[in-house]
């Protein structure tokens, strides 16, 4: 009986190995990829390219404009500083997913409201997007501007107009374009991190015109003569001042 117990055991272990045996052959080949003959499968392409701004594609406003910088603020508004325009500088402006670098005349400031009036970031947004739009500017760009791109701006860029590009990096950052046909003027607004004012600046393209050149011969010399003659006439009252008081 013991003998007949042991032998049935034994002979269902075997059983299982083999059940267990086929189960794990049927597994691997359900799971095993098929083959691919007489093809070559496609490689994978690169991403294409995610810069799709293109200025081109903005269409040319010929409609009237004033002076530079263009566009006054909306009532209750006013600008916090009186800063310098900028003759001819770089600034960067925020498009989808890069920054423009556009160069030229720069203003840029920081916007507040007036004594008595609150501070409203919709209010001001709206009412520049209006006026605008309303000479033929598009909107190309409402987007906040992720941290590691704006450490591109070379810090003495950022330090000079820091008041124009107000929180760049942790606010939305709205970009409009006006093309014209002779000029392209850009403007910029971004939220500052205080909730009671924002950075703004507006760019006007002109072309770069060098202004320095080297000495003529003839104007050294003509400055020599005169630095000579100054430094004679300079003896001399020296030479009086001092017989005067020996009398």
């Amino acid at each position: 009986m013991y003998l007949r117990t042991l032998t049935i055991a034994a002979s269902a272990s075997v059983l299982f190995a083999c059940n267990s045996s086929k189960k794990q052959s049927n597994t691997e080949d359900s799971t095993a990829s098929p083959q691919v003959t007489g093809t070559t499968q496609a490689t994978t392409a690169p991403p294409a390219d995610t810069k799709t701004f293109d200025i081109t594609a903005i269409p040319v406003s010929d409609k009237p404009l004033g002076a530079f910088p263009y566009f006054s603020l909306p009532d209750g508004y006013q600008n916090f500083s009186n800063n310098k325009v900028s003759d001819f500088d770089v600034a960067f402006f925020w498009v989808k997913d890069h920054f423009e670098r556009p160069e030229g005349k720069i203003f840029y400031n920081r916007v507040t409201a007036k004594e008595g009036k609150s501070y409203s970031d919709l209010e001001l947004a709206r009412n520049l997007e209006e006026v605008i739009t309303g000479v033929g500017g598009v909107k190309v760009s409402e987007a906040k501007v992720p941290g590691d791109s704006s450490a591109v701006i070379p810090e003495n860029n950022k330090l000079k107009y820091i008041q124009g590009y107000g929180f760049l990096g942790n606010a939305v950052t709205t970009t409009f374009l006006i093309r014209r046909a002779d000029r392209n003027i850009w403007v910029q607004l971004t939220p500052t991190d205080d909730g009671a004012s924002a950075g703004w600046m507006i760019l006007e393209t002109i072309p770069f015109k060098a202004t320095a050149s080297l000495i003529k011969a003839d104007e050294i010399k003509k400055e020599l003569d005169t630095k000579g003659h100054n430094s004679s006439e300079a003896g001399k009252a020296k030479n009086r001042r001092v017989e005067i008081l020996k009398i």
